[in-house]
């Protein structure tokens, strides 16, 4: 799962700090500042504030730190705003108007309904629940900060499709094992794969009956499950896969918070729910997939062939929230929204 380079990961980090800038007040500065900030904050130690550190000269001799405030917004802030409020939008309004949509994350609200372990504390639960769905909207905004560092003006949904789904695949993994690693728990993920010839009417029971195996989730998750990840499809039926492309590649998210006693003892539990979100990229043979999702297939035996990579991603709660005011500013700059506003209609919630 490539596709981020040293100097994309340094671009990403310079887009940060240009937006946090920008949600301060400030006026943009130039890419050298930038790369002084970078340095110094990586060898200043925790908490060191490198704002005051500004370069003195420019390649002219002549003082170029601080840009005209009043000059217009750059273009990229446009471009990834668009990109964040074009992923709040349905499916097939984004291929109307041209874009590439992502897959939504989807959550399993199992803390607000339903029975719950003894020693449960619903309000902290809450909170986690809530933390999960801000934490997966943060790595939406690292996907879309990346995607401009790697495909300025995005692509062309008629004819790069397959390339368009690969390469946001790609970084959905990326955002959560790199910028946001420090945030994420996790291990390498587990890969699979698959080769079934089965009537069409079970595809859909067969995608989720290997994906999710070991999720641990009940027939009715499932089919709210199935039912998100139809509408995404039934958005893309009218997308023709080029036939130079052999797969198609989507990243999943799915958010939860499983139980867990932290006392070990039965006797005398402690109960908290901790967040954790399951991404799994998933790569299907591009013409098992123009055969399933097309309207006009006559074909009642479907051959399906595809492999997943499924990764546990367990949220450091307590990290989260020490990033969370830089986060926040970074959202109410690029959307007008809250973190949380945002993520509450960002993910689709699925409940027990």
């Amino acid at each position: 799962m490539s596709g981020l380079t040293v100097e994309t990961a340094a671009g990403v980090s310079a887009f940060v700090e240009q937006l946090l800038n920008a949600s301060r007040g400030g006026s943009p500065v130039d890419e050298e500042t930038l790369a002084l900030r970078m340095l110094a904050s990586a060898n200043g130690g925790e908490g060191f504030d490198s704002s005051h550190i500004k370069s003195l000269f420019g390649s002219d001799g002549g003082d170029r730190v601080a840009m005209d405030a009043t000059a217009p917004p750059r273009d990229k802030f446009d471009e990834f705003a668009d990109l964040m409020m074009s992923d709040l939008k349905p499916v097939k309004e984004v291929v109307a108007s041209g874009g590439v949509p992502k897959p939504p994350p989807v959550v399993i609200e199992d803390v607000i309904v339903g029975d719950h372990a003894a020693g449960f504390d619903k309000a902290d639960a809450i909170k986690n629940f809530s933390y999960l769905k801000d934490a997966q909207s943060v790595c939406q905004m690292f996907i879309n900060i990346m995607l401009i560092k790697i495909r300025p003006g995005g692509f062309n949904i008629t004819s790069e499709a397959a390339e368009a789904f690969k390469v946001q695949a790609q970084l959905g993994y990326n955002a959560m094992a790199g910028p946001m690693a420090g945030v994420y728990n996790f291990s390498e993920g587990v890969k699979q794969s698959h080769t079934f010839v089965i009537p069409r009417s079970q595809v859909h029971e067969k995608l989720l009956g290997t994906m999710f195996d070991g999720m641990k989730l009940d027939a009715g998750q499932k089919a709210m499950i199935d039912s998100e990840i139809t509408n995404f499809v039934k958005g893309l039926q009218n997308i023709q896969i080029d036939g130079a492309h052999s797969t198609v590649d989507f990243a999943l998210r799915f958010g939860m918070t499983p139980v867990k006693n932290i006392t070990g003892d039965a006797a005398n539990p402690i109960s908290v729910y901790e967040p954790m979100t399951y991404l799994i990229y998933l790569t299907m043979d591009a013409g098992a997939w123009s055969r399933a999702v097309s309207k006009n297939s006559s074909e009642e035996m479907i051959t399906m062939k595809y492999e997943h990579v499924v990764t546990k991603f367990e949220l450091n709660v307590d990290r989260f929230l020490q990033q969370r005011p830089k986060y926040d500013k970074m959202f109410e700059t690029a959307t007008g929204m809250s973190l949380k506003k945002y993520g509450d209609l960002l993910n689709k919630s699925v409940k027990k």
